[in-house]
């Protein structure tokens, strides 16, 4: 990650929940690359750029089960839990998808709420001020990814910068969970390096394992 460097902060609000999920509430992250974070972004709405990592986050989050949507239910069909998981980038130096999902984990960690009740008769939730607020219910499994690339389908780079990320052939990002469990592999391009012999190799397995050991470092710096 480098120089990359991102903030995140969570929003809650109150919603009624979707027909189709009456019993669970909602989980919206989103990432922001402002302008002032790199020349390589515009001012101006979202970058496609901005957007694909969303949706990639969005993903790492869903399928990691980091926070049972279950658990943000107030009452179900009638009220539930929002919570908007905003980062900013301040300053990109590349690699920006694992660094903002570390930031969301942190982020969702440090997080809690107010206890919420909902009242049938004047149909309104109603939040305690004076009542502890709650941690959220989140599980061990923890999205932590780690991003690598390949330089002229030769050496094996981890974690590229925004200078090296134009030149390489090809791009991995590992997401795991819990004891070394793969969340997501989002690969573009071969996972084949050539060796200095000739011969050619698979470094998916490499990218795993290095992930693996980024992770055992990672989470418990989490607090």
């Amino acid at each position: 990650m480098g120089d990359t460097t991102v903030v995140c902060g969570i929003k809650a609000e109150i919603a009624e929940p979707e027909l189709d999920r009456e019993s669970e509430g909602f989980l919206v992250p989103n990432l922001d690359l402002p302008a002032m974070c790199s020349p390589k972004f515009k001012p101006g709405p979202p970058s496609e750029e901005a957007q694909v990592l969303s949706e990639r986050l969005n993903q790492a989050l869903v399928a990691s089960g980091i926070l049972p949507l279950s658990s943000l239910c107030i009452h179900p069909g009638k009220a539930a839990w929002v919570l908007y998981v905003d980062a900013t980038c301040i300053n990109y130096n590349g690699n920006a998808f694992d660094a903002t999902l570390l930031a969301m984990v942190a982020a969702l960690r440090n997080t809690t709420l107010p206890q919420a009740t909902y009242d049938p008769e004047t149909h309104r939730t109603i939040c305690s001020r004076k009542a502890p607020r709650v941690p959220l219910q989140l599980s061990a499994n923890f999205p932590i990814s780690a991003t690598f690339g390949i330089f002229n389908s030769k050496h094996l780079l981890a974690d590229p910068t925004a200078f090296e990320e134009p030149l390489l052939d090809t791009s991995i990002s590992v997401v795991l969970g819990e004891a070394g469990k793969i969340i997501s592999i989002s690969q573009a391009g071969s996972a084949v390096v050539s060796d200095e012999d000739g011969g050619q190799r698979d470094v998916l397995e490499e990218c795993i394992e290095s992930t693996k050991q980024c992770r055992e470092l990672l989470v418990p710096q989490l607090g």
